[in-house]
C-alpha cells in the first residue's frame, strides 16, 4: 500500500512537472504568435503606405509629364515664332536695300518702291478684306499684350478695366495702321499734313477714352510709361537674351538700366521724339535732322553703355555690348525709313560700333 502510495506521489510530481513545461510552452508560443501577428501588421502597414507613396509619385510623374509636353509644344511654338520674326526680318532688309536701290536711281522715293503707291494700295486692300483685317487685329493684340505687360501690373486694373484698356489700344493701333496709307503713294499736296491731322486727332480720341477709364493717376502712369516704351521693350528683349545665355537679369538690374536710359535721355533730349506720345512731323523729318537723330543715337547708346557696367555683371556686358549694335542697326532702318516716306536724302550709312571696353 505504501508502495502505490509512493508510485502516486512520484506520478503526481511528474505530471506536475510536465504540465509546468508546457504551461511555459505554451506562453512562449503564445507570445511568438503575438510577435508573428504584430510582424505581419507592421508589413502589412508598411506595404499600404509603400502602395501611397507609388501612387503618390505616379501623380507627380504624370503631372511632370504632362508639363514637359507643355513646355516642349512652347518651345517649339516659340522657336517657330523666332525663325518666322528673322525670316520676315530679313525679308524686310531685302526689300529696304531694293528700295534705296531704286530711291538712288530715282533721285528720291519714288512712287513704286517699297514705300510709294505700291505699298500704299497693298495697304489698303489688307484694310479692306476682313479676313486680313482680323489678322492684323489679332497680331496687335498680341503686341500690346508684350509692350503693355508692365504697365497691367502697375495700373492694377480688374479684368473688366484690362479688358477695355487692351481693346482701346487695338483700336487705336488699327486707326493708326489706316490713317498710315497716306504716307505712301503720289504724295499730293497737302497728304502729308492731312495724315498727320489724322493721327492726332485718333491719339486725342484714345487719350479721352483711356482718362475716362483709367481716371487722372493711372492715366499719369500710362503717360509716363508711354514715353519710355521703346526702352522697356529694348530691355525686355534683352533680359530675354540674357536668360538664354544662362545669364540671368535680375528686377533691381532691370530697374537700373531703365533708370539710366531715362536719365541720360533727358540729360541730351533727342532731336526727334523717340518716345510713343508724339506723331513725327514733316517739319521734323528733315534730312538734316536725321542726320543729328543717327548722331544723337550714336552718343546716347555710347553713354548708357559707360554706365551699364555698373549694373550689369562684365558676361553681361558684354553680351549688352552685342546687342546695342543690333539695336543700332534696326534704328538706322527705322531712319531710313523715314528719308523714304518724308524724302529726306539719302540713307544713313553703317553703324558706328560703340568703342570696346
Amino acid at each position: 500500500m505504501k508502495i502505490l502510495v509512493g508510485v502516486l506521489a512520484l506520478g503526481t510530481l511528474a505530471l506536475g512537472i510536465l504540465c509546468g513545461v508546457q504551461w511555459k510552452q505554451l506562453r512562449a508560443t503564445a507570445a511568438r504568435a503575438r510577435a508573428v501577428e504584430a510582424a505581419l501588421r507592421a508589413d502589412a502597414e508598411s506595404r499600404e503606405a509603400q502602395a501611397a507613396r507609388v501612387k503618390a509619385l505616379e501623380r507627380v510623374n504624370q503631372r511632370l509629364e504632362g508639363q514637359v509636353q507643355q513646355f516642349v509644344s512652347v518651345t517649339a511654338s516659340l522657336r517657330s515664332n523666332e525663325v518666322r520674326h528673322s525670316s520676315n526680318i530679313n525679308l524686310w532688309s531685302d526689300q529696304m536695300r531694293a528700295a534705296g536701290q531704286t530711291a538712288g536711281t530715282n533721285g528720291g522715293a519714288g512712287s513704286d518702291g517699297v514705300f510709294g503707291k505700291g505699298m500704299g494700295e497693298m495697304l489698303g486692300k489688307m484694310m479692306k478684306d476682313p479676313a486680313m483685317r482680323e489678322m492684323m487685329r489679332e497680331q496687335q493684340k498680341v503686341a500690346i499684350n508684350m509692350m503693355y505687360a508692365g504697365l497691367f501690373k502697375d495700373l492694377n486694373l480688374s479684368p473688366e478695366e484690362k479688358d477695355k484698356f487692351k481693346a482701346l489700344l487695338t483700336d487705336a493701333q488699327m486707326r493708326n495702321i489706316e490713317n498710315a496709307q497716306g504716307l505712301f503713294g503720289d504724295k499730293k499736296e497737302g497728304a502729308l499734313e492731312d495724315t498727320q491731322k489724322l493721327a492726332a486727332d485718333a491719339k486725342n480720341q484714345t487719350d479721352a477714352d483711356l482718362k475716362a477709364l483709367l481716371g487722372d493717376e493711372r492715366f499719369a502712369l500710362y503717360e509716363d510709361y508711354q514715353k519710355n516704351l521703346g526702352e522697356r521693350m529694348q530691355l525686355d528683349q534683352f533680359k530675354s537674351r540674357l536668360a538664354a545665355e544662362n545669364l540671368p537679369l535680375q528686377d533691381e538690374q532691370t530697374a537700373h538700366l531703365l533708370q539710366i536710359m531715362k536719365e541720360e535721355k533727358a540729360a541730351v533730349p533727342p532731336v526727334i521724339p523717340t518716345d510713343n506720345t508724339q506723331f513725327p512731323t514733316k517739319e521734323l523729318m528733315t534730312a538734316e535732322n536725321l542726320d543729328k537723330q543717327l548722331a544723337w543715337m550714336e552718343d546716347y547708346n555710347r553713354r548708357v553703355l559707360d554706365r551699364a557696367g555698373q549694373v550689369l555683371t562684365p558676361q553681361q556686358l558684354k553680351q549688352y555690348r552685342e546687342f546695342q549694335e543690333q539695336q543700332a542697326s534696326m534704328q538706322k532702318l527705322g531712319l531710313n525709313m523715314a528719308r523714304q516716306m518724308f524724302g529726306s536724302g539719302k540713307t544713313a550709312g553703317p553703324a558706328s560700333p560703340p568703342p570696346a571696353k
